[in-house]
């Protein structure tokens, strides 16, 4: 069972790489990119530090409820473990434009959360685990930029980036067995793709 923010998947045309205003480009090479993307010609603007674990358990989620008529008391969440950072593959904003000039996005964007389980859980068991609300959304404000040369036309795109966090998933009632597991994404920022024809 899987619970799963809205995402358009696109397919990522290939680009040159995109500066970010403001902060120093981090190489692509830290995060896994959509397919068939070149990572030379993507840029990682991450505006969150990443949520630890041990943390977790001071988070508090009063929008995911426990229910007892839906939840199985005998399912865990545990281990929850982060395993580095993606690219979405659902364009959020883009810009184009003839040169000279510079693309540039700036708005501040809502983006979901994702989460997808082998068997079935309460998402709020999975948000406690993980230390951030599976359900919600995260607002960061782009900050990509792209100078177009004269003579060309340019294509500026703006994609989520999310961290990305695996956990187990064990019931207590058959002598605490392992059953399954899952992962969750939350949205710390922004992938940009740019390119020129």
């Amino acid at each position: 069972m899987a619970g799963v923010g809205a995402m358009v998947a696109l397919a990522a045309p290939q680009a040159q790489a995109a500066p970010v205003t403001g902060s120093l480009p981090v190489p692509a090479t830290t995060a896994e990119l959509p397919a068939g993307a070149v990572p030379g010609h993507w840029t990682i603007d991450r505006k969150t530090p990443v949520v630890k674990v041990s943390d977790a358990a001071r988070v508090t989620l009063p929008q995911e409820s426990q229910s007892a008529t839906t939840d199985d008391p005998y399912t865990q969440v545990r281990n929850a473990r982060y395993a580095g950072q993606v690219c979405g593959t659902g364009r959020v904003d883009m810009v184009t434009g003839p040169g000279p000039m510079t693309l540039t996005l700036s708005q501040s964007r809502a983006v979901a959360s994702t989460w997808s389980a082998s068997v079935s859980i309460s998402p709020w068991k999975v948000s406690s685990t993980v230390g951030f609300s599976v359900t919600d959304t995260a607002t960061n404000t782009e900050s990509g930029s792209y100078p177009v040369p004269a003579g060309q036309f340019g294509y500026l795109e703006a994609y989520p980036l999310y961290d990305v966090y695996n956990y187990d998933i064990y019931n207590v009632a058959v002598g605490d067995r392992y059953v399954g597991g899952g992962s969750a994404q939350h949205p710390v920022g922004y992938c940009y793709n740019a390119w020129v024809n």
